[in-house]
């Protein structure tokens, strides 16, 4: 996996980290669309045929809506998107994208860039992974993260898993969720701490959805407007 490298403190208050890249491979930069730069990429077999696909995050050279911060300096709110190429007899094919990857900076916000200290995109066992990290440098003490796993089924990438974790900066105290959109339960580990060994207790519950989630109509954005959680 190629992923973004930050050098962030996750206790400090203050500005974005500063953006620095591993070498990016040429295979991937010759996928990208012309006016976008990938930022993270995986490479492996998503649709079990023993050829490696590509899974891309890229992002918008220029922003399609410039804004400037107090300070006067330009918001990063360049569109993100997430794009997947299966690997066929014609070559790597688009095959499947998603728009709501989260900006680097939203206006009049303290959250740091939801990639920053994040996994970015992989494949492992023919399962995509795309996590996303929520830090705020002021106005909320939790952090949470984000995981989300599709698997490639019925001529699209369903999503199957979907993990939440989350602690209070200032106590410990653990939020941790995971959701199974194949079996419909939600495994919950309750009572845990970051900063003390505590005894948990696992939960188990059902949850609902109305929509056939898959890699396309999901709204990173706003994901839990979409299931009953």
């Amino acid at each position: 996996m190629i992923k973004i490298i930050r050098y962030i403190s996750a206790f400090t208050l203050g500005s974005l980290p500063i953006l620095g890249f591993t070498q990016i491979p040429k295979q991937y930069t010759q996928l990208a669309p012309a006016g976008w730069m990938v930022l993270s990429g995986a490479s492996g077999d998503l649709n079990n045929d023993g050829r490696n696909d590509i899974a891309l995050i890229l992002e918008q050279k220029k922003t399609d809506h410039p804004l400037s911060k107090e300070n006067g300096k330009a918001l990063h709110n360049n569109k993100r998107k997430l794009s997947v190429f299966l690997n066929t007899a014609q070559g790597y094919t688009l095959t499947a994208e998603n728009l709501t990857i989260p900006v680097a900076e939203q206006p009049n916000s303290c959250l740091l860039d939801p990639l920053a200290e994040a996994d970015g995109v992989s494949i492992n066992k023919g399962v995509l992974s795309i996590g996303f990290s929520y830090f705020m440098s002021c106005g909320g003490w939790e952090w949470p993260r984000h995981h989300y796993a599709f698997r490639w089924q019925n001529n699209h990438f369903k999503l199957i898993g979907f993990d939440y974790y989350s602690f209070h900066r200032a106590n410990g105290e653990e939020t941790n969720k995971s959701y199974n959109f194949s079996t419909m339960k939600r495994k919950e580990i309750v009572g845990g701490n970051m900063f003390e060994s505590h005894k948990t207790q696992t939960k188990w519950n059902n949850f609902k959805t109305n929509q056939k989630l898959t890699l396309t109509n999901i709204n990173f954005d706003d994901f839990y407007s979409q299931f009953e959680y």
